[in-house]
């Protein structure tokens, strides 16, 4: 029998638990030989940094979805790269804003370059239970991801109360009737059911495909160099939370390297053990206007140091 590659492909909206599930993923399959795929929006890689250890093979795109022209071509190059590598199963990890409805025809395309190496195993999509609700109303693309995918992992449960988790249960049928839900919180899932529901899975109806330029949000990279103080940045952070859908990235403070994660106006700046040449922060926007000039006031409200912004 020939070698086989297992792949699962993981989706959900900016901010719901994509990366804390796959970290936890990564510890429940000490066992395997893994492979990283990790897409991003931004220019700059921060969610690979999070997830990258010894002995596992990672591919970083950024700067657009791997689903979008802009960005499939390269995508391809990354699989057909990964079916060389002596690896069991790959984890791909698409950005928020990613529509996964073409990965099956990627797999596809590449037969000439792989052969039958990859045994498409299903969609997992992660849904933030604090934001869903009000996301899926608005952006076409949120509700994309919930209907093309084989499992649906509703995370936060513990930040909401039992009639939020009870509306968001009778929501996700409605836009997808077949995918089986999994409730849990740090985006934790026993691995053995999880194995089990991706068995068997079943997709409704394809639609078309929402990935186009287009469509793309605006993103920014903010970096400044020196050593800065962490309520000032927090307060910072705090003034750019209604731009932006996603606030993320690595800076250096008075007690050493931290990670910076914002989403729905919530800040996190936890300790991590890295070291990098300059603080760097992701903003994906909400909006198309001229945001610059306000992100540069606010900044020089709190610190003296430079801001560059690209």
């Amino acid at each position: 029998m020939s070698r086989k590659i297992s792949v699962y492909l993981i989706t959900g909206f900016l901010g719901a638990g994509k990366t804390t599930f796959l970290k936890n993923l990564l510890e429940l399959s000490k066992d395997k030989k893994i492979g990283i795929i990790v897409n991003e929006f931004g220019s700059v890689g921060i969610d690979g940094t999070l997830v990258k250890k010894e002995g596992i093979d990672l591919v970083e795109i950024n700067n657009g979805s791997i689903f979008c022209s802009c960005l499939s071509s390269t995508f391809a190059e990354g699989l057909v790269a990964m079916a060389n590598t002596p690896i069991e199963w790959l984890f791909i990890e698409s950005s928020g804003f990613s529509d996964p409805s073409g990965m099956e025809k990627i797999l596809y395309d590449i037969q000439p370059k792989t052969g039958d190496i990859y045994d498409f195993r299903g969609t997992i999509c992660i849904v933030d239970a604090t934001s869903f609700i009000e996301l899926s109303q608005a952006l076409e693309v949120a509700r994309k991801q919930i209907e093309y995918s084989h499992l649906i992992v509703i995370n936060k449960a513990d930040l909401v109360d039992s009639e939020r988790l009870k509306r968001l249960e009778e929501n996700i049928p409605s836009l997808n009737p077949v995918a089986p839900i999994a409730t849990t919180s740090y985006g934790r899932l026993d691995y053995a059911w999880l194995q089990q529901n991706l068995e068997n899975f079943t997709l409704p109806s394809a639609t078309s495909n929402f990935n186009c330029p287009s469509n793309r949000p605006r993103t920014l990279l903010l970096e400044a160099d020196g050593v800065f103080e962490k309520e000032k940045l927090k307060a910072f952070l705090q003034s750019l939370a209604d731009l932006a859908f996603r606030i993320k990235g690595f800076f250096k403070l008075n007690e050493g390297w931290h990670y910076v994660d914002g989403v729905n106006g919530s800040i996190s700046i936890t300790p991590i053990n890295i070291e990098r040449s300059l603080s760097q922060l992701v903003m994906i926007l909400k909006t198309r206007q001229p945001v610059m000039g306000t992100i540069q006031k606010s900044w020089e409200m709190h610190f003296s140091n430079e801001l560059h912004i690209k």
